[in-house]
């Protein structure tokens, strides 16, 4: 797969910040493999249990009719999936990109907020069926360990992915780093209090702070048990 020439420039290594030269490192003397069409720039942890589900193929298959209901399930009818991608292009699309899309799964994200738009997932599955459904630039990589420069983008999604980090404070300090000043990010999760099911489900108060430490300014929308994250950077 290859990547379009105004992504190129953009990407860095992900345990040292070194630009990478034909997706290779001189300062850690590291090569990025290719895994299939994608880039292979992953350099961080997963919660295990989800790590294995979300490399299983039928998953990744099956993932976007439990994504076009979930929305309206787990916001108690407040809040319809067309609604959350309403708010998703009103938020990001007037920084002008170029976005990034982290934990982009079947590439529902990244397929809203046009051409100059990147998504990133660990699960080559869903990558797989991200890019036969909509195709566009996907690399395999962790939210926790962005393989970009600081300051690149305009806008940056993280849909429910925000619940399966295994370090959300520090995807926050990551999505931070690669936005540039002014830049905006937009969140999806299924807030706290409930059954965690070894997931990262916060209170509201919690993902305000968590914002706000990693030099956020955030609001929070609330539909039933899901939460929209607007914040600025």
């Amino acid at each position: 797969m290859a990547l379009p020439p105004w992504l190129l420039p953009l990407l860095a290594c992900p345990r040292c910040g070194a630009p990478l030269v034909a997706f290779g490192c001189t300062p850690c003397g590291v090569a990025y493999p290719l895994r299939g069409p994608f880039p292979d720039l992953r350099a961080g942890k997963e919660r295990l249990p989800l790590a294995l589900g979300n490399r299983f193929p039928p998953t990744a298959w099956l993932y976007d009719a439990w994504r076009g209901r979930s929305t309206g399930l787990l916001s108690g009818g407040a809040l319809t999936f067309a609604e959350e991608l309403a708010h998703l292009r009103a938020w990001l699309l007037p920084t002008g990109g170029p976005f990034l899309d982290v934990g982009t799964g079947t590439g529902v994200y990244r397929e809203a907020l046009g051409e100059r738009a990147v998504g990133i997932d660990p699960s080559p599955a869903f990558l797989r069926v991200a890019a036969r459904r909509r195709p566009g630039p996907y690399l395999l990589a962790h939210g926790e360990a962005l393989p970009f420069g600081a300051g690149v983008f305009s806008g940056v999604a993280i849909g429910p992915t925000w619940n399966e980090f295994q370090d959300p404070r520090r995807a926050a300090l990551e999505a931070r780093r690669v936005l540039r000043k002014g830049g905006r990010l937009f969140g999806m999760l299924l807030l706290g209090p409930g059954p965690s099911l070894g997931l990262f489900r916060p209170g509201g108060e919690k993902v305000l702070s968590l914002l706000q430490e990693a030099g956020f300014r955030a609001e929070l929308l609330r539909f039933g048990r899901l939460g929209l994250v607007l914040a600025e950077a």
